[in-house]
């Protein structure tokens, strides 16, 4: 009984070492509860008697752990009734589906176990390769969820996530994990185990921006960012459109100078098709000053025989032309129904129809001032995924509405994926959200200007243009393969290092024995 009642409350444990992990992953200050999750979690596993074991103490960890990062997810769930009931699956069932990657990772570890106790480095390595290649498979399979990497946790340090431009948010998230197994390893060695905390944010500080091929314009360029806050149960409600538009229209007016700018409008700031809205289009350029290039999120339709496909949009209204980006990346269950056939219930966004994904190139030319710079559109959901494009890239915009999430941490863990584009670019990034949180921020990650979640107002400020040209764009994630084989040869090295030392010390020794038998032998013989 005894025995059992033990057993509980290592389970226990463990699940909550999870949720600590989890939940630590969006801010810096929380560090040490990440390291105690992933410490408590891999001794955990050495104390596995069965591969069977080590699956069941990954399925508790990874329940924690997304429970603890990704609990947040839940809450579009709670907005409209019709939702209710899915929630308490949201809430449980989808942590338990996501644990199946560190359920994978706890089997493979296990094995790891059947390697020479004196090749400990090479171990670690191996772990550290294990542990991560489950977050790199997440973030790609079945579309990807690249949400809550462990690279995440340094988002808000600019100093510290420079090196992305060299290995991107995928090669950090890889450091770091390496970097949580060594302490791990050497957490009863006190002395070395603080040093090793010590030194993995420091050498992160110290790491230069890329400066690969790139040069930054001289130019400002003014851009403005409208937060209109507008709650997600009023957002689609048709009596309250005017009063909303009114708001947009006067947080885009205020204050502004007659030189030219861009204005960012959220994500669907206009619940409506655009397209198909002559007269607004209209009323607009009559509305708002000459010297604006306004950028707002709406819904766009398209008619075709057997009915019409709607889309979530991205508009750029400049002079008399009108351009448009249709987002890509849908979110599932949000957007669009995945298994449709199988899985038949409404999706949370209003409307029946599932949205249809865009297929137009993530690149936009825009003029400003008898001059052509090029814009990377983004969409909500799009910015935690990594791109690659062949066009030139002055700045990235991000457009969303993230007021679905409502106090939580979802908005600042949105957010922190959305900072790497940035870095990983060398491209100054522009978000607007309809909720919060707005920011203006540099090549380099560093957030100039921000507006607070739930907070109404406008952001301005005038920015520099890059040129997508950093180390990681010419290379791309081939940067992290690499990586990977070079720290797994260098604990080859530093094995067999260790090794020889070993061999060396066992060698003196048996001199020693050796020297003292002779010593003596001739004493006896001398004796007699």
């Amino acid at each position: 009984m005894l025995s059992s009642l033990k057993i509980r409350n290592q389970l226990l444990i463990l699940f909550l070492s999870g949720v600590l992990a989890g939940f630590s992953i969006y801010s810096i200050y929380l560090t040490p509860l990440l390291i105690f999750g992933y410490c408590y979690f891999l001794k955990k596993l050495e104390t596995n008697r069965t591969k069977k074991n080590a699956l069941y103490d990954g399925v508790i960890f990874g329940t924690g752990y997304f429970f603890g990062c990704l609990h947040w997810i839940v809450f579009p769930f709670l907005i409209y009734e019709k939702h209710f009931i899915l929630a308490p699956f949201i809430l449980i069932i989808f942590p338990i589906l996501m644990s199946i990657f560190f359920a994978v990772s706890a089997m493979l570890i296990y094995l790891t176990r059947r390697i020479n106790p004196d090749l400990r480095f090479l171990k670690i390595s191996l772990v550290s390769a294990i542990l991560f290649s489950s977050e790199w498979v997440r973030s790609f399979l079945f579309g990807g969820l690249p949400l809550s990497l462990t690279a995440h946790i340094w988002s808000f340090q600019y100093q510290l996530i420079s090196i992305a431009s060299y290995i991107g948010v995928f090669g950090l998230s890889y450091l770091t994990i390496y970097w949580l197994v060594l302490v791990s390893s050497f957490y009863t060695k006190k002395v070395v185990c603080f040093f090793i905390i010590i030194f993995f944010p420091l050498f992160l500080y110290f790491t230069p921006t890329s400066n690969y091929d790139y040069q930054s314009t001289q130019e400002k360029y003014p851009v403005r960012i409208i937060q209109p806050n507008i709650p997600q149960e009023e957002k689609w409600n048709r009596a309250l459109y005017q009063k909303n538009f009114e708001k947009l229209i006067h947080l885009t007016k205020k204050q502004i100078s007659n030189e030219k700018i861009i204005v960012v409008w959220p994500e669907v700031a206009l619940t409506l098709f655009l397209n198909e809205e002559k007269e607004l289009l209209k009323y607009l350029r009559a509305v708002l000053p000459q010297n604006i290039i306004l950028i707002t999120g709406s819904l766009r339709r398209e008619f075709h025989d057997s009915g019409y496909k709607v889309y979530n949009s991205f508009f750029i209204l400049s002079d008399d032309r009108v351009q448009y980006y249709d987002k890509i990346k849908l979110v599932p269950f949000g957007e669009f129904i995945p298994f449709k056939n199988i899985l038949d219930f409404l999706k949370v966004t209003p409307g029946s129809t599932d949205f249809t994904s865009g297929l137009k190139e993530n690149s936009i030319k825009l003029s400003f001032n008898n001059e052509s710079i090029f814009i990377e559109p983004s969409i909500c959901f799009e910015s935690i995924f990594q791109t690659f494009s062949f066009n030139k890239i002055n700045f990235f915009i991000n457009i969303t509405n993230d007021a679905w999430f409502g106090q939580t941490t979802g908005p600042s863990q949105h957010l922190a994926a959305t900072i790497f584009r940035s870095v990983e670019k060398g491209v100054p990034l522009v978000r607007s959200a309809n909720s919060g949180i707005s920011v203006i921020i540099n090549k380099n990650g560093k957030i100039l200007k921000s507006k607070k979640l739930n907070s109404t107002g406008y952001l301005q400020s005038n920015i520099s243009l890059g040129n997508n040209k950093t180390f990681f764009m010419e290379v791309g994630n081939t940067s992290v393969i690499l990586l990977i084989f070079i720290i797994i040869f260098f604990s080859i090295i530093m094995d067999l290092i260790f090794k020889l030392k070993n061999l060396r010390k066992f060698i003196s020794c048996l001199t020693l024995v050796s020297n003292s038998l002779k010593i003596s032998g001739s004493q006896s013989q001398l004796i007699m």
